[in-house]
C-alpha cells in the first residue's frame, strides 16, 4: 500500500495531472476496501452455514432422542394406567373387606410403585451449547423449552414423589406386614386380616391414588409435546 502510494505522488509530480491520479487513487482504495467487505461477507455466510448445518445436526439428533422418549412415555402411560386400576380395585377390596384372592395378590405388588422414566436430552444439551436462540423458528424453540424444560421436569419430580412414598411407607411396610413381594407382580401378606383391617394401609392407598393419577397427567402432558415437536423437526 506504501509503494502505491509513492507511485502515484511519483506520478503526480511529474506528469502535473493531480485530477485524474488522485481519482484513480481513490478508485483503488474504494476497491480494496470493496474487496476487504466482501471477504468479510463471504467469511460471515461461511459462519453462518456451518451453523445452520450444526443447528440441523443437532435438531436430526433431538428428532432420535423424541422417537425414544416417545415410545418410552407411551409404554409407562400404559402400564401406569394398569397400576392405576389395579390400586382402585385393592381400595375396593379394603373398604368392602373382600376375601383375598389371587387377583388381590396381583394387584397388592402393583400398588405404590416408583416406575422410572427415562429421557434422552443428549440432542437438546447440545443445543442449548450452541444457543438455542440461533434457532429462527419460534414456535420450535417454545415447543423445545416447554418439552425439556417443563413436561419432562414435571415427569422427573412425580417419579420423585412415587419414589419417596415407595421407599419410606411402602417397602418398610412390605418388610413387616409380606411374606412374599415381587415388584409389580405380587405381594402376600403375612396376616390377611390384619391387611383388610389396617386403615393406616387404605388411607396411604388413597393418597398415593392421587400421585399417581398426577403421574399419569405429566407423562401424558410429556408424550403431546413430544408429538408436536417431531412434527415440526425435520425428517
Amino acid at each position: 500500500m506504501i509503494n502505491f502510494f509513492r507511485k502515484i505522488r511519483r506520478k503526480l509530480a511529474d506528469d502535473n495531472k493531480p485530477l485524474k491520479y488522485l481519482r484513480y487513487a481513490v478508485g483503488e482504495i474504494v476497491l480494496v476496501v470493496v474487496g476487504i467487505l466482501i471477504a468479510l461477507q463471504v467469511n460471515n455466510w461461511n459462519e453462518d452455514y456451518k451453523e445452520s448445518q450444526a443447528i440441523k445436526s443437532v435438531l436430526y439428533e433431538i428428532k432420535e432422542d423424541l422417537i425414544k422418549d416417545k415410545a418410552e412415555l407411551e409404554r409407562n402411560i400404559e402400564i401406569r394406567t394398569e397400576d392405576f386400576e389395579a390400586q382402585k380395585r385393592i381400595i375396593n377390596v379394603l373398604e368392602s373387606k373382600e376375601i383375598f384372592n389371587e387377583n388381590v395378590h396381583s394387584d397388592l405388588g402393583r400398588i405404590h410403585l416408583a416406575r422410572n422414566v427415562f429421557s434422552a436430552s443428549k440432542g437438546y444439551d447440545l443445543l442449548k451449547e450452541l444457543n438455542l436462540g440461533t434457532l429462527k423458528d419460534k414456535e420450535l424453540r417454545v415447543l423445545l423449552t416447554q418439552y425439556y424444560e417443563r413436561d419432562i421436569a414435571w415427569v422427573h419430580r412425580e417419579f420423585a414423589d412415587d419414589k419417596l412414598e415407595f421407599e419410606n411407607f411402602w417397602l418398610p411396610y412390605v418388610r413387616i406386614h409380606f411374606k412374599d413381594f415381587e415388584f409389580g407382580n405380587y405381594a402376600i401378606p403375612h396376616d390377611y386380616s390384619q391387611i383388610l383391617n389396617d386403615p393406616t394401609l387404605l388411607t396411604a392407598t388413597k393418597m398415593n391414588i392421587n400421585n399417581l393419577n398426577n403421574t399419569i397427567n405429566a407423562y401424558k402432558s410429556a408424550l403431546s409435546t413430544a408429538i408436536k415437536l417431531m412434527d415440526k423437526l425435520p425428517d
